[in-house]
Order: structure tokens, then C-alpha cells, then sequence
């Protein structure tokens, strides 16, 4: 219930951005983005394959085949994208669908690598976008504070989730007292154990996904005829993800990050109507993988129904 309340306000919120920005303008400047959708597409797709190359680095190997590995990454897209928490809950998906070729202690293992992997990644891009903003704006801007700050607890969280999963007295209170639990949990240390706290090959696949995302906020920058450059685009790349932290309990940041550029405009030398362009770009972006997400997982289902 919640969450719902929050995408009504959400949504109305984003609603009030438009009317106060124009919605012909903002239509206009969305219509401009139309011949580069492909790039922005595609870009989106090779993020897709790189986690994708994150969880198979993480699994046995030869245990998962690649295009099951793909399924499951395209399926857990949706939930990813659209449902409040979704890194946390795509994670729980992506593990439900690995359990039957890696098991579910491995399987829990891998989507707590991943949930670390995926926030120790986003750091040094925020890092550079803080730099970034700072450089643009001139100084120490309240938004360049923020970034640098979100950066900061990107780290912290993502080591922090990566050594909880790795200290034993955390999950002993189980094991003494509830048996079928206490075996769960002891096998699913020892899954944790095999790799060290921030394998190398996933985190380079995971950086490699932010990387591309911050080229897809350059490809939008251009699309809406601002000023482009390296420096807009991680400044781009910044406001978004701090949107979008802000929002995380909002289903699908729905108002959350059209109000963050909303209020980053004049540094990244856009209009208003523009900077809600290019957020609104981003959820159609989403929206659009979203659906081919859930026709997949229809598609599967009627391909491999319950017993």
C-alpha cells in the first residue's frame, strides 16, 4: 500500500513537472531523441549483457548455459526496473531462476555478489560525476556534496553487504537453534566463501554496465541539443543516479528523478523542458525492455508449463 501511495504521488508529481514545463515543449524536444532511440537501445541491451557476464563469472562453470543465463536476466528486468527496491528484488528473482542448475545457497550467494558488485560499481562513476559537478559548477554546489556523498555510501554499502554475508557469528544465533535453517545458512557461507569479497571479473562487468550507462545520458544530452562533452554527460550520469537512489521505494523513481534533473537544468545547460525530456526518455527506455521482459517470461511459461 505504501509503495502504491508512492507511485501516485510519484506520477503526480512528474504530471506537475510537465504542465509547469509545458507539455508541448517537453513533447518536442522528446520527439527531437527520436532518431537516436536505436543507439539508446542498444546501449540498454549491452547493459543487459553485462550482467548477464557478472552473473555467469559468478556461477560454477558450465552449470547455467548462456541463453539461460540471458532468459533470466531479460525476464528480471521488469522487476529491476519498475518495482520499488528492484535491485534488491531482481536480485531474489535472478536467484529463484538460477536455484535449479546452481542451487539455492549458491544461487542466494550469487545474488548477494551481485546486489554488492552492483552498488561497489556505481561508486567511482558517481565519484567522477561529483567531480564532474564540481568542475562545471564552480565549487562545492549542494548538488556535487550530494553526489560525492551518494558515492561515498555506494562503497560503504556495497563492502558492507559483501563482509555480512562473509562473518559467521552473524548467522550462528540460526544455526543453534533452528537445524533446517542453521544448514541453510551454513551452506550458503561456503557458497559465499568460494570467491573473494569483490571478484574481479564481475566487478569489471558491473563497472563496464555503469560505464555504458553514463554513454547513454551523453546520447540523450545529444539528442536533446544540449551541450555535450564528458563532463555533462557524468554530471548527467550523477543527477540520475542520486534520482534515482531517492526514489528507490518509488516504483520505477517516477517522479523522483524527472524532479532531479528538473532541478539540475541549469547546470547541465538545459532547459526545463529538455532536462524532463531526458528523463522521461529514461523511463520509456525502461519501459519498453520492461515489456519485452514480461513477453519473454509469457513466452517461457507457455513453453514449460506447471505440472
Amino acid at each position: 500500500l505504501l509503495h502504491a501511495a508512492l507511485g501516485v504521488v510519484g506520477l503526480a508529481a512528474l504530471v506537475a513537472l510537465i504542465r509547469h514545463v509545458g507539455a508541448a515543449e517537453m513533447l518536442d524536444a522528446v520527439a527531437r531523441a527520436a532518431p537516436l532511440l536505436p543507439l539508446l537501445a542498444a546501449l540498454e541491451a549491452a547493459r543487459v549483457g553485462c550482467e548477464t557476464l557478472a552473473t555467469g563469472a559468478l556461477c560454477p562453470r558450465r552449470s547455467v548455459p548462456p541463453a539461460e543465463l540471458l532468459r533470466i536476466h531479460v525476464v528480471s528486468y521488469p522487476v529491476m526496473a519498475l518495482m520499488p527496491a528492484g535491485r534488491a528484488t531482481g536480485e531474489a528473482v535472478k536467484a529463484a531462476l538460477l536455484s535449479p542448475h546452481v542451487g539455492a545457497p549458491r544461487a542466494a550467494a550469487i545474488a548477494v555478489a551481485n546486489q554488492s558488485l552492483a552498488l561497489l560499481s556505481a561508486s567511482p562513476l558517481s565519484l567522477l560525476a561529483a567531480l564532474a559537478i564540481w568542475r562545471i559548477g564552480g565549487g562545492a554546489s549542494p548538488l556535487a556534496l550530494g553526489v560525492l556523498a551518494h558515492a561515498a555510501l555506494l562503497a560503504a554499502s556495497g563492502l558492507g553487504v559483501a563482509y555480512a554475508a562473509r562473518q559467521r557469528a552473524a548467522f550462528a544465533w540460526f544455526a543453534r537453534r533452528f537445524a533446517r535453517v542453521g544448514h541453510a545458512t551454513a551452506a550458503f557461507q561456503e557458497a559465499v566463501r568460494e570467491r573473494p569479497p569483490v571478484p574481479a571479473r564481475p566487478f569489471a562487468a558491473h563497472v563496464a554496465s555503469r560505464a555504458l550507462q553514463a554513454a547513454e545520458y551523453a546520447v540523450l544530452l545529444a539528442a536533446v541539443g544540449a551541450e555535450g562533452g564528458p563532463l555533462r554527460a557524468l554530471a548527467a550520469y550523477g543527477v540520475g543516479a542520486a534520482g534515482t537512489a531517492l526514489g528507490d521505494l518509488i516504483p520505477a523513481q517516477i517522479g523522483a528523478t524527472d524532479g532531479a534533473f528538473a532541478l539540475a537544468a541549469p547546470l547541465l545547460g538545459l532547459t526545463a523542458s529538455s532536462a524532463i525530456a531526458i528523463s522521461v526518455l529514461v523511463h520509456l527506455l525502461q519501459a519498453t525492455f520492461a515489456l519485452v521482459g514480461i513477453a519473454a517470461t509469457l513466452a517461457w511459461r507457455r513453453g514449460h508449463p506447471r505440472p
